[in-house]
Protein backbone atom coordinates (compact mmCIF):
# COMPACT_ATOMS: atom_id res chain seq x y z
CA UNK A 1 0.00 0.00 0.00
CA UNK A 2 1.25 3.32 -1.12
CA UNK A 3 2.09 5.72 1.78
CA UNK A 4 2.54 9.59 0.94
CA UNK A 5 5.70 10.72 2.19
CA UNK A 6 4.23 13.53 4.53
CA UNK A 7 2.21 10.79 6.63
CA UNK A 8 4.81 8.64 6.84
CA UNK A 9 7.19 11.37 8.56
CA UNK A 10 4.51 12.12 10.63
CA UNK A 11 3.38 8.56 11.43
CA UNK A 12 7.56 8.59 11.93
CA UNK A 13 7.16 11.64 14.45
CA UNK A 14 4.53 10.02 16.27
CA UNK A 15 6.08 6.68 17.36
CA UNK A 16 9.54 8.43 18.04
CA UNK A 17 7.76 10.78 20.76
CA UNK A 18 5.32 7.65 22.19
CA UNK A 19 9.08 5.92 22.20
CA UNK A 20 10.69 8.96 24.14
CA UNK A 21 7.94 9.09 26.15
CA UNK A 22 7.61 5.85 27.20
CA UNK A 23 11.44 5.93 27.68
CA UNK A 24 11.16 9.01 30.38
CA UNK A 25 8.81 7.80 31.81
CA UNK A 26 10.39 4.40 32.55
CA UNK A 27 13.15 6.36 34.17
CA UNK A 28 10.83 8.37 36.40
CA UNK A 29 9.65 5.69 37.21
CA UNK A 30 12.92 3.85 38.53
CA UNK A 31 13.74 7.27 39.96
CA UNK A 32 10.35 7.12 42.11
CA UNK A 33 11.05 3.29 43.43
CA UNK A 34 14.61 3.46 43.71
CA UNK A 35 16.14 6.54 44.48
CA UNK A 36 16.19 6.25 48.28
CA UNK A 37 17.54 2.94 48.11
CA UNK A 38 19.69 4.07 45.96
CA UNK A 39 21.04 6.54 48.28
CA UNK A 40 20.97 3.96 51.40
CA UNK A 41 23.43 1.94 49.06
CA UNK A 42 26.05 4.64 48.09
CA UNK A 43 25.61 5.84 51.55
CA UNK A 44 26.87 1.84 52.94
CA UNK A 45 29.72 1.65 50.08
CA UNK A 46 31.35 4.74 51.31
CA UNK A 47 30.65 3.40 55.25
CA UNK A 48 32.74 0.20 53.94
CA UNK A 49 29.35 -1.71 54.94
CA UNK A 50 30.11 -4.63 52.38
CA UNK A 51 33.33 -5.06 54.64
CA UNK A 52 32.18 -4.49 58.06
CA UNK A 53 28.68 -5.76 57.56
CA UNK A 54 29.27 -8.10 54.60
CA UNK A 55 26.23 -11.16 55.70
CA UNK A 56 23.94 -7.72 55.77
CA UNK A 57 25.00 -6.19 52.70
CA UNK A 58 25.01 -9.09 50.95
CA UNK A 59 21.21 -9.86 52.04
CA UNK A 60 20.40 -6.39 50.98
CA UNK A 61 22.22 -6.84 47.79
CA UNK A 62 20.35 -9.95 46.98
CA UNK A 63 16.97 -7.89 47.43
CA UNK A 64 18.57 -5.30 45.28
CA UNK A 65 19.44 -7.31 42.16
CA UNK A 66 15.60 -9.02 42.64
CA UNK A 67 14.02 -6.01 42.54
CA UNK A 68 15.82 -4.52 39.30
CA UNK A 69 15.16 -7.54 37.76
CA UNK A 70 11.91 -7.38 38.07
CA UNK A 71 11.61 -3.87 37.18
CA UNK A 72 13.71 -4.09 34.49
CA UNK A 73 11.11 -7.11 33.36
CA UNK A 74 8.53 -4.98 33.64
CA UNK A 75 7.05 -7.73 36.56
CA UNK A 76 4.69 -6.64 39.77
CA UNK A 77 5.49 -2.92 40.93
CA UNK A 78 4.30 -4.32 44.63
CA UNK A 79 6.74 -7.22 44.02
CA UNK A 80 9.39 -4.41 43.37
CA UNK A 81 8.48 -2.19 46.23
CA UNK A 82 8.53 -5.29 48.40
CA UNK A 83 11.88 -6.08 47.67
CA UNK A 84 13.24 -2.57 47.76
CA UNK A 85 11.85 -2.60 51.20
CA UNK A 86 13.57 -5.60 51.92
CA UNK A 87 16.66 -4.43 50.79
CA UNK A 88 16.15 -0.61 52.41
CA UNK A 89 16.14 -2.71 55.63
CA UNK A 90 18.94 -5.09 55.35
CA UNK A 91 21.07 -1.64 54.38
CA UNK A 92 20.10 0.15 57.52
CA UNK A 93 21.14 -3.26 59.52
CA UNK A 94 24.27 -3.04 57.73
CA UNK A 95 24.84 0.69 58.07
CA UNK A 96 23.57 0.13 61.96
CA UNK A 97 26.48 -2.57 62.09
CA UNK A 98 29.35 -0.80 60.66
CA UNK A 99 28.91 2.17 63.13
CA UNK A 100 29.77 -0.29 65.47
CA UNK A 101 32.13 -2.02 63.83
CA UNK A 102 34.00 0.85 62.46
CA UNK A 103 34.80 1.90 66.28
CA UNK A 104 36.84 -1.70 66.55
CA UNK A 105 38.26 -1.80 63.07
CA UNK A 106 39.54 1.69 62.58
CA UNK A 107 43.20 0.44 62.27
CA UNK A 108 42.26 -2.42 60.39
CA UNK A 109 40.60 -1.11 57.33
CA UNK A 110 43.61 1.95 57.23
CA UNK A 111 45.94 -1.62 57.12
CA UNK A 112 43.85 -3.02 54.71
CA UNK A 113 44.11 0.14 52.74
CA UNK A 114 47.69 -0.11 53.14
CA UNK A 115 48.23 -3.56 51.74
CA UNK A 116 46.48 -2.97 48.70
CA UNK A 117 48.10 0.30 47.99
CA UNK A 118 51.44 -2.29 48.00
CA UNK A 119 49.48 -4.53 45.68
CA UNK A 120 49.20 -6.89 48.60
CA UNK A 121 46.29 -9.29 46.66
CA UNK A 122 49.07 -9.43 43.53
CA UNK A 123 52.22 -9.88 45.49
CA UNK A 124 51.21 -11.41 48.43
CA UNK A 125 48.16 -13.01 47.29
CA UNK A 126 48.06 -16.05 50.51
CA UNK A 127 48.73 -13.77 53.22
CA UNK A 128 46.06 -11.11 52.17
CA UNK A 129 43.68 -14.22 51.39
CA UNK A 130 43.95 -15.22 55.01
CA UNK A 131 43.72 -11.13 56.14
CA UNK A 132 40.75 -11.04 54.02
CA UNK A 133 38.92 -14.48 55.47
CA UNK A 134 39.92 -13.72 59.07
CA UNK A 135 38.57 -9.79 58.44
CA UNK A 136 35.12 -11.95 57.39
CA UNK A 137 35.16 -14.05 60.66
CA UNK A 138 35.23 -11.27 62.65
CA UNK A 139 32.60 -8.44 61.52
CA UNK A 140 30.71 -11.42 61.46
CA UNK A 141 30.84 -11.81 65.43
CA UNK A 142 29.67 -8.03 65.37
CA UNK A 143 26.97 -8.61 62.89
CA UNK A 144 25.99 -11.45 65.69
CA UNK A 145 26.14 -8.63 68.47
CA UNK A 146 29.86 -10.18 70.06
CA UNK A 147 31.78 -6.90 69.84
CA UNK A 148 34.18 -7.96 72.87
CA UNK A 149 35.24 -10.80 70.67
CA UNK A 150 35.41 -9.11 67.23
CA UNK A 151 37.58 -6.25 69.10
CA UNK A 152 40.04 -8.90 70.54
CA UNK A 153 40.08 -10.26 66.67
CA UNK A 154 40.78 -6.67 65.40
CA UNK A 155 44.56 -6.97 66.39
CA UNK A 156 44.81 -10.06 64.41
CA UNK A 157 43.32 -9.07 61.71
CA UNK A 158 45.31 -5.94 61.48
CA UNK A 159 48.67 -7.75 61.75
CA UNK A 160 47.66 -10.48 59.07
CA UNK A 161 46.75 -7.15 56.66
CA UNK A 162 50.26 -5.22 57.86
CA UNK A 163 52.21 -8.68 57.08
CA UNK A 164 50.53 -8.60 54.11
CA UNK A 165 51.53 -5.11 52.75
CA UNK A 166 55.51 -6.01 54.05
CA UNK A 167 55.61 -8.98 52.24
CA UNK A 168 53.77 -7.22 49.26
CA UNK A 169 56.80 -4.16 49.35
CA UNK A 170 59.53 -6.59 49.66
CA UNK A 171 58.44 -8.11 46.44
CA UNK A 172 57.02 -5.15 44.92
CA UNK A 173 58.67 -2.10 45.41
CA UNK A 174 62.84 -3.67 46.63
CA UNK A 175 62.58 -6.31 44.14
CA UNK A 176 62.13 -3.64 41.26
CA UNK A 177 64.52 -1.47 42.91
CA UNK A 178 67.49 -4.09 43.01
CA UNK A 179 66.41 -5.05 39.37
CA UNK A 180 66.75 -1.94 37.99
CA UNK A 181 69.95 -1.28 40.51
CA UNK A 182 71.41 -3.64 38.82
CA UNK A 183 70.58 -3.29 35.23
CA UNK A 184 72.23 0.15 35.69
CA UNK A 185 75.48 -1.45 37.05
CA UNK A 186 75.64 -3.41 33.98
CA UNK A 187 75.21 -0.20 31.71
CA UNK A 188 78.00 1.47 33.51
CA UNK A 189 75.54 4.04 35.90
CA UNK A 190 78.38 3.82 38.42
CA UNK A 191 81.01 5.69 35.80
CA UNK A 192 78.68 7.62 33.66
CA UNK A 193 76.18 8.72 36.25
CA UNK A 194 77.79 8.21 40.00
CA UNK A 195 75.97 10.22 41.95
CA UNK A 196 72.55 9.45 40.72
CA UNK A 197 73.81 5.64 40.90
CA UNK A 198 74.98 5.97 44.61
CA UNK A 199 71.62 7.87 45.44
CA UNK A 200 69.99 4.70 44.41
CA UNK A 201 72.03 2.20 46.12
CA UNK A 202 71.77 4.29 49.50
CA UNK A 203 67.97 4.54 49.00
CA UNK A 204 67.70 0.76 48.80
CA UNK A 205 69.91 -0.05 51.98
CA UNK A 206 67.65 2.63 53.89
CA UNK A 207 64.49 0.93 53.15
CA UNK A 208 66.06 -2.51 53.94
CA UNK A 209 66.96 -1.45 56.94
CA UNK A 210 63.64 0.33 58.15
CA UNK A 211 61.46 -2.77 56.78
CA UNK A 212 64.07 -4.95 58.84
CA UNK A 213 63.56 -2.65 62.10
CA UNK A 214 60.18 -0.90 62.33
CA UNK A 215 57.89 -3.47 60.36
CA UNK A 216 54.81 -1.96 61.74
CA UNK A 217 55.53 1.61 60.17
CA UNK A 218 56.08 0.50 56.73
CA UNK A 219 55.37 4.20 54.63
CA UNK A 220 58.40 5.48 55.42
CA UNK A 221 60.19 2.54 53.77
CA UNK A 222 58.10 2.00 50.69
CA UNK A 223 58.93 5.78 50.13
CA UNK A 224 62.70 5.22 50.17
CA UNK A 225 62.16 2.25 47.93
CA UNK A 226 60.11 4.00 45.46
CA UNK A 227 62.55 6.80 45.81
CA UNK A 228 65.52 4.00 44.91
CA UNK A 229 63.46 2.52 41.90
CA UNK A 230 63.30 6.27 40.71
CA UNK A 231 66.93 6.47 40.78
CA UNK A 232 67.87 3.97 39.21
CA UNK A 233 65.90 4.42 36.27
CA UNK A 234 67.13 7.61 36.28
CA UNK A 235 71.00 6.51 36.57
CA UNK A 236 69.96 3.97 33.30
CA UNK A 237 68.59 7.50 31.60
CA UNK A 238 71.50 9.93 32.39
CA UNK A 239 73.77 6.95 31.96
CA UNK A 240 72.64 6.39 28.31
CA UNK A 241 72.83 10.01 27.62
CA UNK A 242 76.56 10.23 28.76
CA UNK A 243 77.34 6.93 26.49
CA UNK A 244 75.30 8.64 23.49
CA UNK A 245 77.48 11.50 23.92
CA UNK A 246 80.79 9.90 24.26
CA UNK A 247 80.16 8.18 21.28
CA UNK A 248 79.15 11.10 19.27
CA UNK A 249 75.66 10.08 18.58
CA UNK A 250 74.10 13.40 19.50
CA UNK A 251 75.84 16.52 21.52
CA UNK A 252 74.93 18.26 24.77
CA UNK A 253 72.71 20.74 23.16
CA UNK A 254 70.53 18.27 21.99
CA UNK A 255 69.78 16.82 25.55
CA UNK A 256 68.53 20.52 27.06
CA UNK A 257 66.79 21.38 23.98
CA UNK A 258 64.92 17.78 24.03
CA UNK A 259 64.79 18.30 28.18
CA UNK A 260 63.21 22.15 27.05
CA UNK A 261 60.86 20.83 25.21
CA UNK A 262 57.90 19.48 27.52
CA UNK A 263 58.15 23.32 29.35
CA UNK A 264 57.83 24.81 26.51
CA UNK A 265 54.57 22.43 25.79
CA UNK A 266 53.14 22.98 29.43
CA UNK A 267 53.87 26.65 28.90
CA UNK A 268 51.98 27.29 25.68
CA UNK A 269 49.30 24.99 26.82
CA UNK A 270 48.97 28.06 29.78
CA UNK A 271 49.46 30.87 27.12
CA UNK A 272 52.87 31.84 28.40
CA UNK A 273 55.85 32.56 26.80
CA UNK A 274 58.67 30.78 27.31
CA UNK A 275 61.51 32.39 28.46
CA UNK A 276 64.67 29.55 28.11
CA UNK A 277 67.19 32.25 27.12
CA UNK A 278 67.09 33.43 30.83
CA UNK A 279 67.33 29.72 31.74
CA UNK A 280 64.45 27.75 33.14
CA UNK A 281 63.56 29.58 36.31
CA UNK A 282 61.64 32.61 34.85
CA UNK A 283 59.44 30.17 32.98
CA UNK A 284 58.83 27.85 35.83
CA UNK A 285 57.77 30.40 38.33
CA UNK A 286 55.02 32.13 35.67
CA UNK A 287 53.78 28.25 35.18
CA UNK A 288 53.88 27.87 38.98
CA UNK A 289 51.87 31.28 38.94
CA UNK A 290 49.17 30.38 36.75
CA UNK A 291 48.93 26.60 38.30
CA UNK A 292 47.89 28.44 41.86
CA UNK A 293 45.70 30.62 39.92
CA UNK A 294 44.05 27.78 38.24
CA UNK A 295 43.94 25.50 41.66
CA UNK A 296 42.01 28.70 42.87
CA UNK A 297 39.61 28.83 40.11
CA UNK A 298 38.85 25.06 40.17
CA UNK A 299 38.54 25.48 44.10
CA UNK A 300 36.01 27.91 43.57
CA UNK A 301 33.91 26.21 40.35
CA UNK A 302 33.72 22.77 43.05
CA UNK A 303 32.16 25.00 45.55
CA UNK A 304 29.63 26.53 42.72
CA UNK A 305 28.48 22.88 41.14
CA UNK A 306 28.25 21.58 44.61
CA UNK A 307 25.37 24.25 45.43
CA UNK A 308 23.73 23.67 42.02
CA UNK A 309 23.37 20.29 42.74
CA UNK A 310 22.43 20.84 46.73
CA UNK A 311 19.97 23.32 45.41
CA UNK A 312 19.06 21.00 42.04
CA UNK A 313 18.32 18.57 44.53
CA UNK A 314 16.37 20.39 46.35
CA UNK A 315 13.95 21.29 43.68
CA UNK A 316 13.36 18.55 42.80
CA UNK A 317 12.55 17.20 46.33
CA UNK A 318 10.54 20.27 47.61
CA UNK A 319 8.70 21.63 44.55
CA UNK A 320 5.28 21.30 46.19
CA UNK A 321 6.70 22.86 49.63
CA UNK A 322 7.64 26.27 48.27
CA UNK A 323 7.91 27.22 52.04
CA UNK A 324 10.25 24.92 53.00
CA UNK A 325 11.80 25.54 49.64
CA UNK A 326 12.05 29.11 50.15
CA UNK A 327 13.63 28.65 53.82
CA UNK A 328 16.27 26.27 52.25
CA UNK A 329 17.15 28.93 49.84
CA UNK A 330 17.38 31.84 52.28
CA UNK A 331 19.65 29.23 54.13
CA UNK A 332 22.12 28.59 51.09
CA UNK A 333 22.45 32.61 50.79
CA UNK A 334 22.99 32.58 54.38
CA UNK A 335 26.13 30.40 53.91
CA UNK A 336 27.06 32.06 50.68
CA UNK A 337 27.79 35.27 52.87
CA UNK A 338 29.34 33.56 55.45
CA UNK A 339 32.14 32.24 53.12
CA UNK A 340 32.70 35.61 52.03
CA UNK A 341 32.73 36.93 55.32
CA UNK A 342 35.78 34.18 56.27
CA UNK A 343 37.19 34.65 53.61
CA UNK A 344 38.33 38.10 53.91
CA UNK A 345 39.11 37.02 57.71
CA UNK A 346 41.75 34.96 56.86
CA UNK A 347 44.82 35.73 54.49
CA UNK A 348 45.74 32.69 52.32
CA UNK A 349 48.81 31.91 54.31
CA UNK A 350 46.52 31.67 57.67
CA UNK A 351 43.89 29.44 56.16
CA UNK A 352 42.17 27.86 53.44
CA UNK A 353 38.06 28.39 53.78
CA UNK A 354 35.77 26.53 51.81
CA UNK A 355 32.20 24.55 51.97
CA UNK A 356 31.90 20.57 52.45
CA UNK A 357 27.60 19.75 52.00
CA UNK A 358 26.73 21.59 55.42
CA UNK A 359 30.19 22.09 57.03
CA UNK A 360 32.39 25.20 56.28
CA UNK A 361 35.84 24.24 57.05
CA UNK A 362 38.65 26.73 57.96
CA UNK A 363 41.86 24.67 57.17
CA UNK A 364 44.09 26.63 59.24
CA UNK A 365 47.66 26.31 56.88
CA UNK A 366 49.52 28.37 59.49
CA UNK A 367 49.10 26.21 62.26
CA UNK A 368 52.09 24.27 62.11
CA UNK A 369 52.81 21.84 65.05
CA UNK A 370 56.45 21.39 65.98
CA UNK A 371 57.42 17.78 64.82
CA UNK A 372 55.69 15.21 67.26
CA UNK A 373 54.78 18.20 69.62
CA UNK A 374 51.03 18.90 70.76
CA UNK A 375 51.85 22.45 72.21
CA UNK A 376 50.20 25.51 70.64
CA UNK A 377 53.16 28.44 70.45
CA UNK A 378 53.16 32.37 70.40
CA UNK A 379 53.12 32.24 66.78
CA UNK A 380 49.69 30.56 66.33
CA UNK A 381 47.59 32.95 68.62
CA UNK A 382 47.00 35.86 66.12
CA UNK A 383 45.49 32.58 64.15
CA UNK A 384 43.82 31.27 66.76
CA UNK A 385 42.23 34.96 67.70
CA UNK A 386 41.24 34.98 63.75
CA UNK A 387 39.07 31.17 64.29
CA UNK A 388 37.39 32.54 67.93
CA UNK A 389 35.67 35.14 65.83
CA UNK A 390 34.91 33.09 62.82
CA UNK A 391 33.10 30.70 64.94
CA UNK A 392 30.95 33.93 66.82
CA UNK A 393 30.47 34.74 63.29
CA UNK A 394 28.79 31.56 62.23
CA UNK A 395 26.53 31.64 65.15
CA UNK A 396 26.71 27.42 65.06
CA UNK A 397 25.78 25.69 67.84
CA UNK A 398 28.64 22.92 67.04
CA UNK A 399 32.03 22.88 66.16
CA UNK A 400 34.46 20.27 65.35
CA UNK A 401 38.53 20.65 66.01
CA UNK A 402 39.59 18.30 63.66
CA UNK A 403 43.37 16.62 63.97
CA UNK A 404 45.75 15.24 60.98
CA UNK A 405 48.72 13.70 60.36
CA UNK A 406 51.00 12.20 57.25
CA UNK A 407 51.85 8.86 56.75
CA UNK A 408 55.29 8.65 58.19
CA UNK A 409 55.58 7.27 62.06
CA UNK A 410 53.64 4.57 63.81
CA UNK A 411 49.71 4.45 62.72
CA UNK A 412 49.15 4.20 66.83
CA UNK A 413 51.93 7.14 67.63
CA UNK A 414 49.90 9.08 64.73
CA UNK A 415 46.80 8.87 66.01
CA UNK A 416 47.80 9.61 69.46
CA UNK A 417 49.41 12.72 68.31
CA UNK A 418 46.27 14.15 66.60
CA UNK A 419 43.87 13.45 69.27
CA UNK A 420 46.42 15.48 71.36
CA UNK A 421 46.52 18.34 68.84
CA UNK A 422 42.96 18.92 68.09
CA UNK A 423 42.34 18.91 71.97
CA UNK A 424 45.16 21.63 72.37
CA UNK A 425 43.03 24.09 69.82
CA UNK A 426 39.95 22.87 72.03
CA UNK A 427 41.26 23.92 75.11
CA UNK A 428 42.73 26.89 74.06
CA UNK A 429 39.57 28.30 72.26
CA UNK A 430 37.30 27.09 74.95
CA UNK A 431 39.00 29.57 77.70
CA UNK A 432 38.12 32.11 75.78
CA UNK A 433 34.32 33.26 78.16
CA UNK A 434 32.99 33.97 74.88
CA UNK A 435 33.03 30.29 73.68
CA UNK A 436 33.11 28.30 77.30
CA UNK A 437 29.65 27.04 76.95
CA UNK A 438 30.10 26.12 73.10
CA UNK A 439 29.79 22.45 72.10
CA UNK A 440 33.18 22.20 70.74
CA UNK A 441 34.51 18.84 70.06
CA UNK A 442 38.09 17.41 69.08
CA UNK A 443 38.54 15.05 67.14
CA UNK A 444 41.90 13.08 65.80
CA UNK A 445 41.86 11.04 62.76
CA UNK A 446 45.64 10.29 62.55
CA UNK A 447 47.06 10.01 59.51
CA UNK A 448 44.12 7.57 58.17
CA UNK A 449 42.21 11.05 55.85
CA UNK A 450 45.28 12.35 53.65
CA UNK A 451 44.24 15.15 51.32
CA UNK A 452 47.37 15.09 49.40
CA UNK A 453 50.11 12.37 48.19
CA UNK A 454 52.33 10.76 51.30
CA UNK A 455 55.26 10.49 48.87
CA UNK A 456 55.99 14.01 48.61
CA UNK A 457 56.97 16.45 51.34
CA UNK A 458 54.67 19.27 49.79
CA UNK A 459 52.00 16.29 50.22
CA UNK A 460 52.72 15.05 53.43
CA UNK A 461 52.80 19.04 54.91
CA UNK A 462 49.24 19.22 53.76
CA UNK A 463 48.25 16.25 55.22
CA UNK A 464 49.82 17.36 58.85
CA UNK A 465 46.61 19.70 59.06
CA UNK A 466 44.18 21.11 61.85
CA UNK A 467 40.37 21.75 60.31
CA UNK A 468 37.62 23.68 61.97
CA UNK A 469 34.38 21.86 60.98
CA UNK A 470 31.26 24.59 61.47
CA UNK A 471 28.23 22.87 61.35
CA UNK A 472 26.05 25.18 59.24
CA UNK A 473 23.32 23.17 59.85
CA UNK A 474 23.47 23.72 63.35
CA UNK A 475 22.52 27.25 64.02
CA UNK A 476 21.56 28.57 67.08
CA UNK A 477 19.34 31.12 68.37
CA UNK A 478 21.07 34.98 68.09
CA UNK A 479 20.85 36.19 71.72
CA UNK A 480 24.17 39.00 71.66
CA UNK A 481 25.45 41.44 69.60
CA UNK A 482 27.65 41.25 66.65
CA UNK A 483 31.36 39.77 67.54
CA UNK A 484 34.50 42.65 67.21
CA UNK A 485 37.07 41.28 65.39
CA UNK A 486 40.25 40.81 67.34
CA UNK A 487 42.54 43.73 67.23
CA UNK A 488 45.40 42.22 69.97
CA UNK A 489 46.97 39.13 70.22
CA UNK A 490 46.32 36.94 72.50
CA UNK A 491 48.53 34.86 74.83
CA UNK A 492 48.99 31.05 74.65
CA UNK A 493 47.40 28.87 77.07
CA UNK A 494 49.24 27.92 80.19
Amino acid sequence: MYVPRRLFASLLFSLLCIASSAQAGSIADYHRLFGSVDEALAAARQAHADVLSPENFARAMKYYDEAKHDFQQRRDRDDVRENIDRASQWLLKALDTTDIAAVAFTATLQARDNARSAEAPRHARAIWDDAEEALRDATHEVEKGDIRDARERAGEVTALYQQAELSAIKTNYLSGARRLIEEADDIGADKYAIKTFIDAELLLKDAERELTQNRYDTDYPRDLARRARNEAQHAITLAKLAIGVKKKDFAVEDIVLNYERPLEDIADALDIVPSLHQGFEPTRDAILARVETLEKDSQALAQLRLVNAEQAAEIARLSEKLGIYNEQLAAEERYRELLAKLENIFTAEEAEIFRQGKNMIIRMVGLNFRSGKAKLETEHMKLLAKVKYAIELSNTELTTIEGHTDSFGGDDSNQTLSEQRANAVVTYLKEDPKLAGANMVAVGYGETRPIANNESEAGREKNRRTDVVIKLDRARAQTRGKPSMPTELESPAS
